[in-house]
Formats: C-alpha cells, sequence, structure tokens
C-alpha cells in the first residue's frame, strides 16, 4: 500500500479477515515480517494476523537518515496503514523493536490499541555492551557485507546453535537474508544507528491503560527480566509471563509455550 503520506508500506496477512484484527511487529535491525508468521498461526481460524513491515524494513520503503526511523515516524505509518484497512483498535504486539512499537503506540495513541503483547519489547537506552557490539560490527555494513553482519547479529541474539540451524535450511536462510539486499549501504546503516541510539522513554509507558501482557525470556540480557518486571509495573495491571531459559526472542525458542500465554491472556480478555 502506498499511503496517504507517499510512504511505501508492505505487510503480510492470515488468518479470518471477519475475526479479531491483530498487528504482529517483528524485531528492528535486520529483521522483517517473514520472521513473524509461525507464532500466530495457531490463531488464524480466530483471529486476522496483520504483519506489517516498518519503514526501513523488509519490502517497505528505504530511508537514508536514522531520524527517518523513530518509532513516532514507524508508528504514523502504521495507523495510517490500519486507516486504510478501515481499523481502529486492534490488538498490538510482536519482538523486541515491535514489542515496544506497540508500547508506544498504547502509550501515545490509547484509542488504537485494544490490548498488547510485548515479547522482550525494551522502552530503554540500548546497554552499553551492545553499542560496544555495534561498534565493532559497523565495518561489515560499511563494507557492504551484510550477509556477514546478518549472521553476526542472529548469533549475538539467539546464539550460535540458532544460527546453525536457520543455516541448515537454505530457502529459510535466504527468504531471511534476501531483504537485506534491497538495502544500499546508507539505508542499513540508517536503521541500524537507529536502533543503537534510542533514548530512555519507560516512564511514558505508565500512560498505558489497555490491558498488556508482558513475555520475558529469563536469560535475554536486554531487556534483562528485572527491565521486564520494571516495565510490566510501570503499566496499570500489566501481566508478565517469564519464559524459563528462554532468549531475547522465546516467541522461537520457546514457542509453543509463548502461544500458550498469548492463547490465555486473549481468552482472559474474551478477545479469541
Amino acid at each position: 500500500m502506498v499511503l496517504s503520506s507517499g510512504v511505501r508500506l508492505h505487510w503480510r496477512e492470515a488468518g479470518d479477515p471477519q475475526r479479531l484484527p491483530v498487528v504482529w511487529i517483528h524485531g528492528g535491525s535486520v529483521e522483517d515480517s517473514s520472521f513473524m508468521v509461525g507464532d500466530l498461526e495457531p490463531f488464524f481460524e480466530r483471529v486476522r494476523a496483520l504483519f506489517p513491515d516498518t519503514r526501513g524494513h523488509g519490502l517497505s520503503q528505504k530511508f537514508e537518515r536514522a531520524e527517518d526511523l523513530t518509532y513516532p515516524k514507524k508508528a504514523g505509518d502504521l495507523l495510517l496503514w490500519l486507516d486504510g484497512l478501515g481499523l481502529a483498535a486492534p490488538v498490538w504486539g510482536g519482538a523486541s523493536m515491535g514489542a515496544a512499537l506497540s508500547l508506544w503506540v498504547a502509550a501515545h495513541h490509547p484509542r488504537r490499541v485494544r490490548a498488547v503483547v510485548s515479547i522482550s519489547g525494551p522502552p530503554f537506552a540500548p546497554v552499553a555492551a551492545d553499542r560496544q557490539w555495534w561498534t565493532a560490527h559497523r565495518p561489515l555494513v560499511v563494507a557492504g557485507r551484510f550477509e556477514d553482519y546478518f549472521d553476526a547479529n542472529v548469533s549475538l541474539r539467539l546464539g550460535e546453535a540458532e544460527l546453525a540451524r536457520l543455516k541448515s535450511r537454505p530457502d529459510r536462510y535466504a527468504a531471511a537474508v534476501n531483504p537485506l539486499k534491497q538495502h544500499t549501504v546508507k539505508s542499513l546503516l540508517a536503521v541500524l544507528e537507529e536502533t543503537y541510539t534510542r533514548e530512555e522513554w519507560i516512564t511514558e509507558c505508565a500512560r498505558i491503560r489497555c490491558p498488556v501482557l508482558v513475555v520475558a525470556g529469563s536469560e535475554d540480557h536486554f531487556p534483562t527480566l528485572d527491565m521486564s518486571r520494571r516495565i510490566a509495573a510501570t503499566i496499570p495491571g500489566a501481566r508478565v509471563h517469564v519464559v524459563a531459559g528462554g532468549s531475547h526472542f522465546p516467541n522461537r525458542s520457546h514457542r509453543a509455550e509463548v502461544q500458550g500465554a498469548i492463547a490465555a491472556f486473549l481468552a482472559e480478555l474474551g478477545l479469541a
């Protein structure tokens, strides 16, 4: 869809178009909507599942300045997209950046959000170790070695075993890496510079009034379990589900457990 702002936005869709709409958003950096479809597959008979590529990611429009890739800009796109689909207040959620973006929309556009499922969503500034990691790996992007950067990022977030598993399936690996080839060096640098220069905004989460489920992996280094508990404590009435042994993406390392937590949350709200 070309939005009324002129921005081109791509998305994937599955499920029943007459049922509860759920906007399910990918993580930042090298991710896109293709990483997220499996999370909601058990719900396709009960929801209308919408998986957007936020600006700068996947098949959506690219930008070459970090200031064009902030949460307000990404949220603005998604709200215009939902207007085009005739959807007022879906359930929002996702993982990492997508989870944080969902929380940001709930805090700043409360009438557009029915509920939020935040999996490892960090409304915090990146920790020093992550900024140092980016400084060390930035030369890969500058040199146009996007695939090497992708491998390093997956290894950081999910571990060497998960990277090996992904690379053992060449078709799946190619589907994950190929969208990066649509970037220029400048546009991928913009995505990553925005990722690693964010500032903390957790106090804004206190504005949220819709139901929120915070899902946290016990082994995540950012946000740590303590950080995730702090998020839930800041949001009135928020629930927490801790995945023992879970990574930054427990929706992948412990998918069945996370799907069960989502199902229980939606059922408790009488939504699905």
